[in-house]
C-alpha cells in the first residue's frame, strides 16, 4: 500500500476508483449505448399510424429491430461480469497496480459500477418490452420481459453472485495456469452460481407436502445464502487478486 492510500479512507478510494472505472467504460460503451437509446427513443416517438403501417406491411423490419434489441439487452446483462473480469488484461492494469488505490477499492468500484449498469439494463428491458407492444398483433408478440425472480432477487443474482462466482473461477485459473481463460471461467462460474441458487432455494431438501417451511423463512434463507455467498466470493477473489498481482491488504 502506498503513502497515498494511507491518507485516503476506503470510501474516498472507492469514489476515486469508481470515477476512473466509469470513465474507461464510457469510452467503450457510449456508441452501443447511444444506438440502443436512439432506437428506443425512435420507437417511442413513432405515431400510431406509422406503427400500424409497419405492423401490416413491414413485419420483417419490426422483427429485425426486435432481434437487435434482444441481442443488445442480453449482452448488457453480462456487463457486471465483463466489468469485473476484463480489466485484468487491460493495458492500463499494470499502471493501476502502482497507483494510490488499493485492490479492494478498485474491486468494490467495479462491482458497484456493474450493479448500476445491470439496473439500467433491467430498466431498458422493461421499457423495450412496453414499446414493442406497439407492434403486437393478435397472433404475434415481440420482446416480452418476464421477471420471475423479482427485482431484488434478480439484482442479487445477476449483479452480485454470478459476476463474483465467475471472477473467482477466472482468478483461480489465472493463478494456477497463468492463462486468461474467459470462456471456461464463464461457464464454470455460471455452474457455481446455479449451485448456490439451488442451495439458497433449498432445492437439495425434500419437504413433505403440507409441511413446507413458512414463506418468510424460505425468503430469509434465500437472501442469507445468496448475500453470504457473494461476500465470501468477494473476499476470495480479493485475496487471489492480491496474491497474483502483489497488492498488499
Amino acid at each position: 500500500m502506498t503513502y497515498g492510500q494511507k491518507d485516503w479512507s476506503l470510501t474516498e478510494q472507492v469514489k476515486r476508483a469508481l470515477g476512473w472505472e466509469a470513465k474507461k467504460l464510457f469510452y467503450k460503451l457510449y456508441i452501443p449505448a447511444g444506438i440502443l437509446l436512439g432506437v428506443l427513443l425512435l420507437i417511442g416517438l413513432l405515431p400510431k399510424a406509422v406503427c400500424d403501417f409497419l405492423r401490416s406491411h413491414a413485419l420483417g423490419v419490426v422483427a429485425v429491430v426486435n432481434i437487435g434489441l434482444v441481442v443488445f439487452l442480453m449482452l448488457g446483462m453480462v456487463l457486471p461480469v465483463v466489468i469485473l473480469v476484463i480489466p485484468y488484461k487491460d493495458r492500463l492494469h499494470p499502471y493501476e497496480q502502482t497507483g494510490d488505490l488499493s485492490e479492494k477499492a478498485r474491486l468494490l468500484a467495479r462491482l458497484l459500477l456493474g450493479i448500476s449498469l445491470f439496473v439500467a439494463v433491467i430498466l431498458a428491458m422493461h421499457l423495450a418490452s412496453v414499446l414493442m407492444e406497439k407492434f403486437a398483433t393478435e397472433s404475434i408478440s415481440w420482446l416480452h420481459w418476464n421477471d420471475t425472480l423479482g427485482f431484488w432477487k434478480m439484482l442479487i443474482t445477476g449483479g452480485f453472485v454470478q459476476p463474483l462466482a465467475i471472477l473467482w473461477i477466472f482468478l483461480r485459473r489465472l493463478d494456477r495456469n497463468q492463462e486468461y481463460q474467459y470462456v471456461r471461467s464463464f461457464f464454470l462460474g455460471e455452474l457455481l452460481s446455479e449451485l448456490i441458487q439451488a442451495a439458497a432455494e433449498l432445492a437439495f431438501l425434500h419437504f413433505t407436502p403440507g409441511k413446507e417451511p413458512p414463506v418468510w423463512l424460505l425468503e430469509g434463507v434465500w437472501y442469507l445464502v445468496m448475500l453470504g455467498s457473494a461476500g465470501v466470493l468477494f473476499r476470495l477473489s480479493l485475496d487471489l487478486s492480491r496474491a497474483i498481482f502483489g497488492d498488499e491488504a
